[in-house]
Order: C-alpha cells, then sequence, then structure tokens
C-alpha cells in the first residue's frame, strides 16, 4: 500500500474533489496525508486524515508577486487573498512545510492551488498528480473558456461571430507576465522551467485528473496526455450541517410546493450585497416558497416570512434534492449536485470559473444565466419563469440526471492513481 500527500488551497468547491478522492485511497488501504489552509481542519479530522497547515505564514511584509513592489492585486482590483497566495514567500515557506511531508510518500495529488505541491515534489523527485475540479483548470483552444474579468467582453464579441481563441492567448500572456517572480522563484531553487506556471508546470506528464462529467467538459485533443475526465465524486461532507437543521428543511419542504432555493458561493458568500434582499422579494413576486442559504451573521437581517425558510450553510447533496429550481452561483459542484437531481439551475456567477461553468451549462440547456449586474428580483422572476416554461431543458436534466447518478469520479481517480503507482 501507498503513502500520498495531497495538497489542497482554496474553498470547499476546490477541496471536495481531493477530500473525496482521499477517502476512496483509505478505503483501499492507502496512508493519505493532507497539505491544506486551517479552515479545512474539520474536513480533514471528519476523513480521518492527518493535516499540515498551509497558511503562508513564512510570508512578511509585502505578499504581492512583485516580492516588494506595488503588487498586481493593486493595479487591477484583484482579490489579495489570490495573490499572497501565489506570492513567492508564501510558496517558499509552504514548500519548507512539504519536504518532510513528502520524504517518504510514494505520490504527491494537488489542486489548481498547489504551487507549493507542484515544486516541492519537484525537489523531492517524487511523481506529481494534478487533480482539478473545475474545466477551466486545463483550458483548451476547441471549446474556449469565458475568462473572468473579460467575460461580458468575450459573450459580446461572440455574438458578433468574433473567435474566442484570442482571448485564451490573452490569458496566457497576462498571467505569464504576473507570474514572472514564480519563475524566478524555480530558478532560485534550481528547477528547470516546465512552461507557463499556471498551465504546463501545473500539469502533471503523468497523470491530470479533471473531476466533473464529460457531459460538461468532454475531452479536447489540446489538453496535456495523460488527461482523465473522471466524473463528479459526489463528496457529501459529513462535517457540516446537523440533524436539527436538516429536520426543519424537509419539514419545510414537504409542508408545501417544492421551493426555490437561494444558493450564493463563492464570494458571494462572505459578500453578498443585495443577492438575499432580491431573491427575497424575487420569491414573493412569483408567489413561490423559498429556502435561502445564508452566514449565520446574516439571518437577523431577514424579516420573518411564512414562505421563506433562512438556512445556514448545508450539504447540496441532501438539500437540492427538494428544489423545484436553484439559483446558484455557477460553482461545479453545485451545479453538479443540481443536474444530478434533475433540477433546473438560474446561474448567477461573479467569480473565476463560474462563468464558464455557466457557459458550459446553458450551452448544453441545463441552466439559464442572469448577469450579477441584472441581479434584480423583476428580472430574477422572469428568468425563473421562463425556466418553469421550459419543458426541453426539464426533459434534457431528467435524461442527464441517471447518467450523472452513475458517475464514481472518485473510483475512476483511485484507479488511475493505482494504475501510475
Amino acid at each position: 500500500m501507498a503513502k500520498i500527500l495531497m495538497v489542497g488551497k482554496g474553498g470547499f468547491g476546490d477541496m471536495f474533489p481531493l477530500f473525496a478522492l482521499a477517502k476512496a485511497l483509505q478505503i483501499r488501504g492507502h496512508e493519505v496525508l493532507i497539505a491544506a489552509e486551517r479552515h479545512h481542519q474539520s474536513a480533514c479530522t471528519a476523513i480521518g486524515s492527518p493535516l499540515s497547515i498551509l497558511d503562508g505564514a513564512g510570508s512578511t511584509g509585502q505578499t504581492g508577486l512583485d516580492e516588494g513592489r506595488a503588487g498586481p492585486s493593486r493595479w487591477f482590483g484583484l482579490d489579495p487573498g489570490v495573490w499572497a497566495t501565489l506570492a513567492p514567500r508564501s510558496i517558499e515557506h509552504e514548500i519548507g512545510v512539504l519536504l518532510p511531508q513528502i520524504g517518504d510518500c510514494d505520490l504527491v495529488i494537488g489542486n489548481q492551488l498547489a504551487y507549493s505541491g507542484v515544486l516541492a515534489s519537484r525537489l523531492a523527485g517524487r511523481p506529481w498528480v494534478f487533480c482539478a475540479a473545475s474545466p477551466l483548470a486545463i483550458p483548451s483552444a476547441h471549446d474556449p473558456p469565458l475568462w473572468p474579468y473579460v467575460h461580458r467582453l468575450q459573450r459580446s464579441t461572440a455574438q458578433w461571430g468574433f473567435p474566442q481563441t484570442p482571448f485564451l492567448r490573452a490569458a496566457r500572456l497576462t498571467t505569464w507576465a504576473l507570474m514572472r517572480p514564480q519563475m524566478r522563484l524555480q530558478k532560485r531553487l534550481g528547477l528547470a522551467s516546465q512552461g507557463h506556471p499556471r498551465f504546463e508546470g501545473m500539469y502533471s506528464r503523468q497523470l491530470n485528473l479533471l473531476m466533473t462529467s464529460p457531459l460538461l467538459a468532454p475531452a479536447q485533443p489540446d489538453w496535456p496526455r495523460a488527461t482523465a475526465v473522471t466524473g463528479f465524486p459526489w463528496f457529501d461532507p459529513p462535517f457540516l450541517g446537523g440533524d436539527d437543521q436538516e429536520q426543519a428543511i424537509t419539514q419545510f419542504a414537504r409542508a408545501g410546493a417544492p421551493p426555490l432555493v437561494f444558493a450564493p458561493g463563492g464570494s458571494k458568500r462572505g459578500q453578498p450585497g443585495p443577492f438575499f434582499e432580491e431573491s427575497g422579494k424575487a420569491a414573493r413576486l412569483l408567489g413561490r416558497r423559498a429556502i435561502i442559504v445564508a452566514a449565520k451573521k446574516f439571518h437577523a437581517s431577514f424579516s420573518p416570512h411564512p414562505d421563506i425558510l433562512v438556512t445556514g450553510y448545508f450539504p447540496y447533496a441532501r438539500l437540492f434534492h427538494l428544489a423545484s429550481a436553484v439559483v446558484h452561483s455557477g460553482g461545479i459542484g453545485a451545479l453538479g449536485w443540481a443536474m444530478r437531481f434533475g433540477v433546473p439551475s438560474l446561474l448567477v456567477p461573479s467569480d473565476w470559473d463560474q462563468f464558464d461553468n455557466a457557459r458550459r451549462a446553458e450551452q448544453r440547456g441545463f441552466a439559464k444565466v442572469l448577469d450579477l449586474k441584472d441581479y434584480a428580483a423583476v428580472d430574477i422572476a422572469r428568468a425563473l419563469d421562463a425556466i418553469a416554461a421550459d419543458g426541453a431543458m426539464r426533459d434534457r436534466l431528467a435524461q442527464a440526471a441517471p447518467i450523472l447518478a452513475q458517475e464514481d469520479g472518485a473510483r475512476v481517480a483511485c484507479d488511475a492513481v493505482e494504475a501510475l503507482l
């Protein structure tokens, strides 16, 4: 049996595929260690894997990619947390945490934010497996993605028949320029360049796992070699949601017609803006019952209403099957659960891969997309009415649901990892 180190950073959506794979490997007798951020401690405890904390604590002062000058987060208004993750000082610190763990491991598996993981595996001479949750992590010129910050321009130019491949080239060039400090770090560590640190430099020459459904991301001819689309891993987190919460949700859902579910993801969980207010107004305009998923700190701002239940975060595996439709941000995991239960989605993307996930679902007829700037009660109600009247969408979802239910991404990924071992 093997000893495997998993390296991951990010939110639940980024980490759940790794947790699902960790459980599958453990069931087969492998020892799995996890290196992740402190807020994933409860998850690691629940699945029985020791956690090494990756928190960039070695980074002091400036954490921008420029190593001391005004960082890109100031130039472009980007999320400072992302650039702190990419800061060479943070990566060097994390490599220092990882190397003692890697020494007696047979394999290192990491997600799309595990920059320290791929470098540490190369320094230690251990095989590296890239494991991504989202199709945007492995973009293709044959199925050009939507990119954050330019997605509206892309949608507009696509309507004019403008090809989208130049945006992929632009994304590569822009991120290449911004990530020069990482390239300098690699050189300082004595590692030869393997290409763009966000793309070829992250990919494995032995095994790349894309843990989503081929219904959303069919294999592409220009993907890196040894890439497998595994299907969704269907991780139901045992450490989230309690019996009292589940009972309240179930009782409400079964007390009348199936409710709408409003479940913001990404940055909208912590910074919802008008999302909750407009969602409640839309439900009342439609005369529909609704469940609104909101962090507890926001609950006091809701006025009590007999047809609206406000609840804290609850696993989608136990929530979305109760819904008539789900309004969410387009995270790949949320989208997968809605499709598995045959429930249509109204997607309101706001961050990173959500724009491309929404594009894929809309193109395939599984969802409709509403631009975040148009998220107002009247427009939400109009979009939900259109979904309710769209019999073709429901037929497509009904056909897709049993296919998705048969997917077992964790097993497929586990088979591939064992074949590599």
